[in-house]
C-alpha cells in the first residue's frame, strides 16, 4: 500500500463516525449539495475536490478512471464505508457523485 493511500485511510477513518460492525461510516465533514460528503485531497496542482465515497474506495479497494462511478450498496449518500462500496455503470446510476 502506497503512503497517500494509508494517509487518505486516516483521513476517511479520523472524519467518518463508525457504528457497529457491517455498519456505515457516515461522514462528518462537508457535504454537497446533492447531499453526498465532499472532501479536499492535495495534488500536485494544488486541491482537488472530490465525492468522500470515491476518495473512500480508491484508498481502501483501488484506482479508479476519471469516469468510473462509485456507489454506495446501503443507499446512504454519507457512507464511506470501503464494504458498502461498489463500481457501477454511469447509465444505470445518473445522479452518483
Amino acid at each position: 500500500m502506497n503512503p497517500l493511500q494509508l494517509k487518505l485511510q486516516r483521513k476517511i477513518s479520523e472524519s467518518s463516525v463508525r457504528g457497529q460492525t457491517g455498519s456505515c461510516w457516515i461522514w462528518n465533514r462537508q457535504i454537497s449539495n446533492s447531499g453526498y460528503g465532499r472532501m479536499a485531497v492535495p495534488t500536485r496542482d494544488g486541491t482537488l475536490t472530490e465525492s468522500a465515497h470515491r476518495i473512500s474506495y480508491l484508498a481502501f479497494v483501488g484506482p479508479l478512471k476519471q469516469d468510473d462511478v462509485v456507489q454506495q450498496t446501503c443507499g446512504n449518500r454519507l457512507c464511506v464505508n470501503p464494504d458498502h462500496l461498489i463500481l457501477a455503470d454511469a447509465s444505470q446510476h445518473g445522479d452518483a457523485a
